[in-house]
């Protein structure tokens, strides 16, 4: 920063007690106390929307930012994981930031406030010693997509663990207000799953049966920062034989060619075939890369028609014993091993990072391995569910 550097990528601020990791801390022209510039931060985020999160993570870099350079920044920034930026006033984010922060420095003095683990946990760097904290006090929170209102509701009504919920009575469960008895009866069975350390099987998941003969699986990588999506993977099933293709930018600015090479690939295949892909992700950059670089019309029929989710039946059909219902969570729980234990879409990201910049072609490798799991991954969910059920 006393520099000047025009752009920083992963620093780290600190300023007594204080730490603070923003994506990006950009230069702008104004005087501080480090010349005739100062910084403003920005969080790069997968989400499409701003929470208030992002902006309480804004409101804080601009707290240290002010310390640190004397100048405190008046807007705040995210950049999305579909390329847009939003920008925020600080000034409006305030009054709860300022209570949010209290409460903060209440804990860090030792006054705890109640623990709740929530899938935004999963983007901090302590999300396994929160997950060890939840695990610790057998919290509701453990329990997939519960809500705070409704663990409060058990809470009153004396049920205010996972163990107390997987045994309550009847009678315990009607105490309990402003939930409905299914709601409370499908919370229940996910507490006996995760005390039992068992899959329940609510009905038969709604996912095609007569693929084995042909089928694709898709998995896509992508990095925020660039903008760009680097990896299409494809797992093709033909015949009982699995062949995996990955179609790759090289650098940032070769992704429409990648697209290119991927849409003209399925375009090879009848009109018939099913791709099969877990969670929304894929489905949204489909969207968007046809209205950027447009496809072959029998290829985005297939993006309208015969893109298969394997997350949404599998929720509605399976309680995994697991807080949380990610690829990499379910498919543990299947047996599923990566070839990089632990390995995650920002390590992906990273790795293209050492690829593009250092040519490390042992970056390239890791990233098509971790992609080829991500495939396999999903198609052995599917296949437990078609055959399991």
């Amino acid at each position: 920063m006393k520099e000047g550097v025009e752009t920083i990528y992963k620093g780290t601020l600190i300023h007594g007690t204080w730490v603070g990791k923003p994506d990006l801390l950009e230069r702008v022209e104004g005087d501080s106390d480090l010349g005739k510039w100062y910084y403003i931060a920005c969080d790069i985020k997968r989400s499409s929307r701003l929470k208030d999160e992002y902006k309480f993570q804004g409101s804080f870099y601009a707290d240290m930012l002010e310390r640190l350079q004397g100048v405190r920044p008046v807007q705040g920034y995210v950049l999305h994981g579909d390329g847009h930026m939003s920008s925020y006033l600080l000034e409006s984010f305030e009054l709860e930031y300022a209570l949010t922060l209290d409460k903060i420095e209440s804990i860090l003095e030792g006054h705890a406030e109640a623990h709740f683990l929530t899938s935004a946990c999963k983007q901090s760097p302590w999300f396994h010693k929160c997950t060890e904290g939840a695990k610790g006090c057998d919290d509701l929170s453990l329990i997939n997509r519960i809500w705070r209102s409704e663990a409060k509701a058990l809470s009153a009504a004396g049920i205010d663990t996972v163990e107390g919920l997987s045994r309550a009575t009847k009678d315990a469960l009607r105490s309990v207000t402003g939930m409905t008895e299914d709601r409370l009866l499908f919370l229940q069975q996910q507490a006996i799953a995760l005390k039992e350390g068992n899959i329940i099987t609510l009905s038969p998941v709604a996912l095609p049966a007569d693929d084995d003969n042909l089928a694709l699986v898709v998995d896509i990588e992508s990095d925020p920062l660039r903008d760009v999506d680097y990896l299409f993977g494809l797992l093709v099933i033909k015949d009982g034989e699995e062949e995996y293709k990955a179609f790759i930018a090289e650098k940032p600015e070769d992704e429409k060619t990648a697209w290119q090479a991927f849409t003209a690939y399925l375009d090879t295949f009848p009109d018939t075939v099913r791709m099969y892909h877990y969670g929304w992700y894929e489905q949204d950059v489909f969207r968007k890369k046809v209205e950027l670089y447009d496809a072959p019309e029998k290829v985005k029929a297939l993006f309208q028609n015969r893109l298969v989710d394997v997350l949404p039946p599998m929720r509605e059909s399976v309680i995994f014993p697991t807080p949380f219902y990610s690829l990499k969570d379910v498919a543990k729980q299947l047996g599923f091993k990566w070839r990089i234990p632990d390995a995650s879409g920002l390590d992906s990201i990273l790795w293209y990072h050492e690829w593009i910049e250092n040519g490390d072609e042992s970056a390239r490798k890791d990233i098509i391995e971790y992609n080829e799991d991500d495939v396999r991954a999903t198609w052995l969910v599917r296949n437990w569910a078609l055959e399991k059920l």
